[in-house]
């Protein structure tokens, strides 16, 4: 499988309503699309570091670590989600089917479980609550931030993990496909569905990269200020560009925007390159992502393109400035 926006579900009616009800309560997405192996054994360890700078022999059974995957150039090519389920046994999670293609011809012990289960990622602040109908409320609570366990939901084997893509508290449930159905509707009779779309608003609030839009030009770890996840030291002088948050005003509101033009690293002080964009309801504007020269909050920035004006850069994230949010206690 490899990420195509056109693939996923945009929305299932109300793509603000669904962002909403995500920051109120809880809404539960189909994250389907991401690719997973699985790979085990003594060299485990190895073959899965192969994918990261960033250090893994220190991650714990029953933690996850979010890491970048470099070029030799020092280029950041995706973000994925490394998870320690046993001893020897690592998942790998990623948009791109590329990096599970190569951990598969590294390691002979992997398994490409992506199209044998399906991944639904409940977010908001009351996802314990309802996901505790379903499965044992105490294993659940007990998690950490990036924490993972096997617990049974319905009745049905899964591993869940405590993390999301929201900014808000949640779990992704890692399924086996033929159960996909019938864990579906039972979390859907409970909390409404919401689709890529409002995801998209919602990690654009919260400051989250999208691999296919934000790594569309070459970056490294420090421009994007995820150096902490590359296994490189902080860089905070003499940085070139960096990634902004911004709001803006438009022709019309972008739903799922991707920049459509081919992009280029800015050159000048004031310009930015555009690389998502959204109409945020907590903003009350257009929300967007982009890279811009070193240039002060509350600044003016111009789109070369042309399809954005009245830029101005603010805080980012947007929402939740301290990320604090997701790693609350369960209220």
């Amino acid at each position: 499988m490899s990420f195509s926006l056109t693939d996923l579900a945009r929305d299932y009616g109300d793509i603000i309503g669904e962002a909403a009800v995500c920051r109120k309560s809880a809404a539960v997405f189909d994250f389907s699309f991401m690719s997973r192996v699985r790979v085990a054994g003594p060299y485990a360890l190895a073959a899965v570091q192969t994918l990261t700078q960033r250090n893994l022999s220190d991650l714990s059974v029953g933690r996850l670590r979010y890491c970048l995957r470099q070029t030799s150039s020092g280029h950041v090519a995706v973000d994925l989600t490394i998870w320690r389920v046993g001893t020897d046994t690592f998942e790998v999670m990623s948009g791109r089917h590329q990096d599970i293609a190569n951990l598969l011809a590294l390691a002979p012990a992997a398994t490409d479980l992506s199209d044998a289960c399906v991944i639904y990622a409940l977010q908001g602040p009351n996802s314990l609550d309802v996901l505790s109908e379903f499965a044992d409320r105490a294993a659940l609570a007990e998690l950490p931030y990036f924490g993972c366990t096997e617990v049974h939901v319905i009745g049905v084997p899964c591993l869940v993990g405590r993390l999301g893509y929201t900014g808000e508290a949640g779990f992704e449930i890692i399924a086996p496909k033929q159960s996909a159905t019938e864990l579906w509707n039972a979390l859907t009779k409970r909390v409404p569905p919401a689709g890529f779309a409002a995801a998209d608003i919602l990690r654009i609030e919260a400051g989250f990269i999208l691999f296919a839009n934000e790594l569309s030009l070459p970056v490294k770890a420090h421009e994007l200020g995820l150096a902490t996840f590359s296994g490189e030291a902080e860089v905070r002088e003499n940085v070139p560009i960096s990634l902004v948050a911004f709001t803006a005003e438009a022709d019309t509101r972008p739903v799922l925007w991707q920049p459509h033009a081919e992009v280029r690293r800015p050159q000048r002080p004031g310009e930015i390159t555009v690389t998502s964009a959204c109409w945020s309801p907590l903003a009350g504007a257009i929300l967007g992502l982009g890279y811009a020269c070193t240039i002060d909050e509350g600044a003016s920035l111009r789109d070369e393109n042309g399809v954005f004006h009245e830029i101005r850069r603010i805080e980012r994230p947007y929402y939740d400035p301290q990320k604090r949010r997701p790693r609350a206690p369960w209220r």
